[in-house]
């Protein structure tokens, strides 16, 4: 276990959203490029960029839920705590992501819009797709990591009743 995070929604849905947007513009320029080598067939690539996160996200939740621990401090906040596999197996999966991509296409790879002279050949098209729906799992497993912390957290009993709001027993 670690130390644990402090629990908010707003940061919950602020990270995912960030990821979100950063792999609907990576799959854009990737899609971009397909378009130009495949044409219109490139369309039927938007099935598995779809698919696989959030099939991802669907299998992780209930994981989550079972494995999220809460503990509420003396700040009087709640704190909860994951097992190191899911983080690093997104933020692995993200490295591996950028690690291919540079190898196949070098520093223009790591520049956003991306910079295409020319369409890409098909086998660097299809390594590109394949790191990007591996981008794509791992955004999956941190959106139903996301989505599994705000269910358990959601499902956590309600605040006790201080003694002041309990009622005197009748006589």
């Amino acid at each position: 276990m670690v130390q644990g995070t402090r629990y908010s929604t707003g940061r919950l849905v602020a990270f995912a959203a960030f990821y979100i947007l950063l792999f609907v513009a990576l799959a854009f320029t990737t899609l971009y490029a397909a378009v130009g080598t495949w044409g219109s067939d490139a369309a039927l690539l938007l099935a598995p960029y779809v698919a696989v996160p959030t099939l991802a996200a669907v299998l992780v939740v209930p994981y989550v839920r079972r494995i999220v621990r809460f503990e509420r401090r003396d700040d009087g906040r709640w704190y909860y705590r994951l097992p190191w596999l899911i983080p690093v197996l997104y933020l692995a999966l993200f490295v591996f992501r950028i690690l291919a991509e540079f190898a196949v296409f070098g520093v223009a790879g790591l520049v956003f819009p991306f910079p295409l002279p020319a369409p890409p050949s098909v086998g660097a098209l299809e390594i590109l797709i394949g790191v990007d729906l591996l981008f794509g799992f791992s955004l999956g497993l941190l959106v139903g990591r996301g989505i599994g912390v705000y269910r358990a957290h959601r499902d956590l009993p309600a605040e006790p009743a201080s003694p002041a709001d309990t009622p005197l027993p009748e006589k």
